[in-house]
């Protein structure tokens, strides 16, 4: 049984991966009015736990899909329970209301939290956003749906009736017609074909973010690994060392004993052994900082790649659940599994084989040497991401099963209450027998499955390649990349060797181009989310990883300013930032400027401070908190007037910050302003300020 359920994962995991799921009118005119009724009864149960855990923004969204579910099924099959339809369409649309207000609030709320500093990099994805300003009760696209259908009905009746069908009006009315079933086909297709493409949408760039995070995370690895390595030879050196003073002082010790005195050539040797010996302990210091801030990085990295799974594991679940509405024809699917393990398996033996004719060649050339060993790392990578997948889809076919179980024990458990009205208990009968349906379509899924395993079976005990392509995929040969082989594999795709005989075509250099700008954008956005979490060395981590692939990253060069300034490292801090304004050269940043000025303020160097926040205005003037820290610079400087003019400049530019308002009350009591001072101060208040009592004090506040 678990050769057959892998199978089967690997059949549903091939119809999740097919491009066309869905995206026609035929298709969904295929689906099942009461699989679909179920789908939307499930969402609206989801939705339920999600209010449970407080979660508003994920119910809201559970319940504005299961809406849209049975908006589907009342256009497209007006006929089927239009009743207990419309009912659902009512409830599901009040439950959305009840719960509106709440869910925007805790959208906004999570977007404040999660709002990172980090700037963006061109083309990086926007956040999207979940819940509407407000609910429209009626769905526009529903009534456009309704409009074409009487519309529709009109014109049939009218073409039935006419006296000549062959005329230019009749074919006129044909067309239009024509060009209404149309749009309404789109228009009742739409609902899923939009929600199936965002799934695969979120799929997708989740899967490119783990996998982006994994290869930091293995650079973090390797890192450690490194530093240990370092540590341990400096810890062998600094022992050897201890070992020669030991030997020196007993030697000095004797030349004592004997001559009563000690000879300057051995005191300057071990007066430098002591130096050394001192430098590889402050080694051995550094190191250990090291592997602590590696060892906080490497935890960070793991739960965030645990993070991302989890969140694109939830997605495939729920696109499997809409999948498994439509009709599944999965004897082909398996065998077309079967036979791309059959060449994955070619492929590996192949690859085994060059490698060991190059590796007999005593002539063989480095470079030719490392192109084989590619190959086989490769192969072996695409074996190792299938066996992946298949062990995702066996998981989500479980779930599958165990939905439809869990499923059927609630609707008992709602019919034995007793408190069901009449179309309660409809509605609870057709939900059943959906689900009997759904069970139907799995075990019949499983049976194509162990007809197609025995076939393979018996292939196999002929043929070795086909014996090996089938323990790959019911997983009792597991592919594993060593290390190494994982390091390979990191610098093959895109990867330009400018001593190399082999020199790129302008289209590889093209491809290798765009996949770095794709692989730095989906890095910039795990930075933006272990950023927000406050995960800074993981943050760290991926900023110079972005910036090792691309030295022209000025953005990330800037970002990385930002997280050396939330660990404290200023100097490292200013170092990236001017690093990113000259890099930047002719595209002015003011933001570099100003967070550059910022740093040097921090780290009281308030000359070269002053220059870049000039800089940074003069390439931005409405930047009110450069003026803000202008102004700390000038008051430092007891240059009262400038201070003044810089705190009001602040307040022109945002009225909203509260620090010009507390610094204006400071110069305003000083100059003994005190009604201004205390306009000032409680201006201050009400943008948000804490309280000063000692200032409130001497404003008799």
């Amino acid at each position: 049984m678990a050769h057959l359920r892998h199978l089967i994962g690997l059949a549903f995991y091939a119809f999740l991966s097919v491009t066309g799921f869905a995206q026609t009118p035929e298709q969904l005119a295929k689906l099942d009015p009461g699989e679909l009724y179920y789908q939307a009864w499930s969402l609206g149960k989801d939705a339920e736990d999600h209010l449970k855990d407080g979660e508003f923004v994920e119910a809201f969204t559970k319940y504005r899909k299961a809406r849209t579910f049975f908006d589907i099924i009342k256009v497209s099959q007006p006929d089927y329970k239009p009743e207990l339809v419309q009912d659902k369409i009512d409830q599901t649309t009040s439950e959305m209301e009840k719960i509106h207000d709440r869910a925007l609030n805790q959208q906004n709320q999570r977007q404040q939290t999660n709002a990172s500093s980090l700037i963006e990099m061109p083309g990086q994805a926007k956040p999207k956003i979940s819940i509407p300003e407000q609910v429209d009760a009626n769905n526009p696209r529903a009534q456009r749906i309704q409009t074409l259908r009487n519309e529709l009905n009109k014109l049939n009746a009218v073409l039935r009736n006419y006296p000549n069908p062959r005329d230019a009006r009749a074919a006129r009315m044909r067309g239009q017609i024509q060009q209404y079933q149309t749009e309404l086909a789109n228009l009742t297709a739409a609902p899923l074909i939009e929600d199936v493409a965002e799934l695969k949408r979120q799929i997708a760039k989740l899967r490119r973010e783990r996998d982006a995070m994994a290869a930091a995370r293995d650079q973090a690895v390797t890192a450690q690994l490194k530093t240990l390595r370092e540590l341990e030879k400096t810890q062998v050196e600094l022992a050897k060392s201890r070992k020669e003073e030991e030997r020196l002082l007993g030697i000095i010790e004797k030349q004592t004993e004997l001559n009563g005195q000690v000879v300057a050539g051995q005191q300057d040797q071990i007066k430098a052994l002591r130096q050394e010996m001192a430098e590889k302990d402050k080694t051995i210091l550094d190191f250990r900082k090291k592997m602590q801030v590696l060892e906080v990085q490497l935890q960070q990295s793991n739960e965030l790649v645990e993070e991302l799974r989890k969140e694109r594991d939830t997605l495939i679940q729920e696109k499997s659940r809409m999948a498994a509405m439509l009709d599944l024809n999965e004897q082909d699917r398996l065998q077309q599994l079967i036979t791309q393990n059959v060449s994955l398996s070619k492929e590996l033996n192949e690859a085994k084989v060059s490698l060991k004719l190059v590796q007999e060649d005593a002539d063989a050339s480095k470079e030719k040497i490392l192109l084989a060993k590619q190959a086989l790392t490769v192969a072996k990578a695409k074996i190792q991401n299938l066996q992946t997948e298949n062990t995702q889809a066996t998981l989500s076919l479980n779930r599958m099963k165990e939905r439809l179980e869990q499923s059927e024990q609630d609707l008992l458990a709602q019919l034995n209450g007793g408190e069901l009205n009449e179309r309660g208990q409809l509605e609870v009968a057709m939900l059943r027998k959906v689900i009997t349906k759904l069970k139907a379509k799995i075990a019949a899924q499983e049976g194509a499955a162990s007809l197609l395993i025995e076939q393979a079976n018996r292939m196999g005990a002929d043929d070795q390649i086909m014996k090996q392509a089938m323990a790959l995929v019911t997983g009792d040969e597991k592919m594993m990349l060593t290390h190494e082989e994982e390091r390979l594999l990191s610098l093959t795709p895109g990867a330009v060797n400018f001593k190399s005989s082999l020199r790129p075509t302008p289209e590889e250099l093209t491809n290798a181009t765009n996949r770095l700008q794709q692989f730095n954008q989906d890095l910039t956005g795990v930075a933006h989310r272990s950023f927000a979490k406050g995960d800074f060395q993981a943050t760290r981590g991926i900023l110079e990883i972005i910036i090792d692939e691309d030295p022209g990253a000025w953005e990330a060069m800037v970002n990385l300013g930002i997280v050396h300034m939330k660990l404290d490292n200023h100097f490292d801090a200013a170092k990236h930032f001017r690093q990113s304004i000259l890099v930047a050269g002719d595209r002015k940043v003011p933001f570099a400027h100003f967070m550059l000025g910022d740093v040097l303020y921090r780290s009281e160097i308030l000359d070269e401070s002053e220059i870049e926040l000039q800089k940074s205005l003069a390439l931005e003037p409405d930047n009110a908190k450069a003026h803000v820290i202008l102004g700390n610079i000038s008051g430092t400087k007891n240059q009262m007037e400038d201070a003044e003019f810089h705190f009001k400049e602040a307040i022109l530019q945002d009225p909203n910050l509260f620090e010009p308002y507390v610094n204006l009350a400071i110069i305003y009591l000083q100059q003994g302003k005190i009604e201004e001072a205390k306009t000032n101060y409680t201006e201050s208040l009400r943008k948000g300020g804490p309280t000063r009592p000692a200032l409130a004090e001497r404003l008799g506040i």
